[in-house]
């Protein structure tokens, strides 16, 4: 696009200069004829409101997709939390749907205590 300008800036420049053009029919602009300069402005109005239905149109297809996946998601973990019920939380199936076996969970431990020095209770 020309510049920084949004298109509804360069389509309200446009109209400024349209409207003195069409008060002032003796202006010219080299070869550019008035009938030219508003053929443009249709132009780029019919366009913007094309881009303005395309945008409306993926904004509904992305928050469907959205939708999708969010269902989709949902029953994904219900299914793994039905194969872990039904085979069990150390099975094969829980691994391969995408669980961690309990056999492969790092197990915890524990912090060391601080050894009391220098610590601000100490009195």
């Amino acid at each position: 696009m020309a510049g920084n300008k949004s298109i509804d800036t360069i389509l309200s420049e446009a109209e400024q200069i349209e409207r003195v053009w069409a008060a002032n029919p003796t202006y010219t602009l080299g070869d550019l004829t008035l009938a030219q300069f508003q053929a443009m402005i249709a132009s780029l109005r019919a366009r913007r409101d094309q881009l303005q239905e395309a945008r409306a149109t993926l904004t509904a297809a992305t928050n469907a997709a959205h939708d999708e996946g969010a269902a989709l998601k949902a029953i994904s973990t219900r299914a793994r939390g039905g194969v872990r019920a039904f085979f069990g939380p150390n099975s094969t199936q829980y691994e391969q749907v995408g669980g961690t076996r309990s056999a492969d969970r790092k197990r915890p431990t524990r912090k060391p205590k601080p050894d009391g020095s220098g610590g601000s209770n100490s009195k």
